[in-house]
């Protein structure tokens, strides 16, 4: 029971790299008809639609004074991000997106020592930095694949988005720790679709955009994507994801961005990418990380 209860954060991480590393390549698809703001958009209201139900029952019971924190939870890890990556999708390729995500770990761990005064083991440090090192690794890796004006300031987009990442964890960890999963996911990601449903109406996405795009050949595959994105990689991981928060901590539920470069690097792969010696470098340096973030 022992051995199944500690290998449960493991095998979580995993399932979550799976879901999250293959949302770039599904958000890179549904940017293909749709614009960046309605992807974003309709991310979350999809997401928002499907956590409705268990959003009404949640309810009912929680504690009225945590609806803030809820409420930011939505905001940094669901809305913001999701604007962020769908608008900095259109100039980076699907791996750089992924890459930069790797820097969560590291603003988790800054956000948790500066903000929230949280203490970490030395070893600890070691393997967020040690992570980050790898990240670095990646990165340059996908530069020197990268054709000439790629690197542009959008790349801080991504960035900003792992600083909204680490705050919503250690909001997640300090505030709602004992709030079952399913209310913070649904309700979180409910309240922020009230802000988004608004503005894919008043912007004609309904009315005009889905009549103009009906007729391109890749319609139904980029509307697809979008709903995979959101069923799975919005709406289903947030929930894994704020669990493997509540059963280990912030800064080991971050590591899993660790993990998702190396999935979107397969995807690459398989649609024909070259992976250099330093993609592998860069890999092994980010396992290691992983390892002493979890070490006890």
């Amino acid at each position: 029971m022992n051995t199944r209860s500690s290998a449960m954060p493991f095998v979580i991480l995993g399932i979550l790299a799976l879901i999250w590393g293959s949302s770039f390549i599904l958000m890179k698809r549904g940017l293909v008809v749709f614009e960046p703001t309605h992807v974003a958009a309709l991310r979350v209201v999809v997401s928002g639609i499907v956590l409705l139900p268990f959003a009404i029952r949640a309810w009912k019971n929680v504690d009225k004074r945590l609806l803030k924190y809820l409420f930011l939870s939505g905001v940094l890890g669901n809305s913001i991000p999701a604007i962020l990556f769908a608008t900095a999708q259109r100039h980076l390729n699907s791996s750089t997106s992924a890459l930069l995500n790797s820097l969560t770990p590291l603003f988790t761990l800054l956000i948790g020592v500066v903000v929230f005064k949280l203490s970490f083991r030395r070893t600890q440090v070691i393997g967020v930095l040690l992570g980050f090192v790898g990240a670095v690794a990646l990165v340059m890796a996908a530069h020197n694949e990268a054709a000439s004006g790629e690197t542009t300031w959008y790349a801080l987009l991504p960035v900003l988005a792992t600083v909204c990442y680490g705050m919503n964890g250690n909001i997640v960890g300090r505030y709602l720790k004992g709030v079952p999963v399913m209310t913070i996911n649904s309700i979180a990601i409910v309240s922020v679709t009230m802000l988004f449903l608004p503005y894919l109406v008043w912007s004609g996405f309904f009315t005009e955009t889905i009549p103009a795009v009906q007729s391109h050949p890749q319609f139904a595959l980029a509307l697809g994507s979008i709903v995979a994105l959101s069923v799975l990689g919005t709406a289903f991981s947030n929930a894994l994801f704020t669990h493997l928060i509540q059963i280990s901590s912030p800064v080991f539920s971050s590591s899993v961005t660790y993990l998702i470069p190396i999935v979107a690097i397969v995807w690459g792969v398989l649609d024909g990418e070259h992976l250099s010696a330093l993609h592998g470098i860069g890999i092994s340096i980010i396992l290691v990380g992983i390892y002493l973030v979890n070490k006890r």
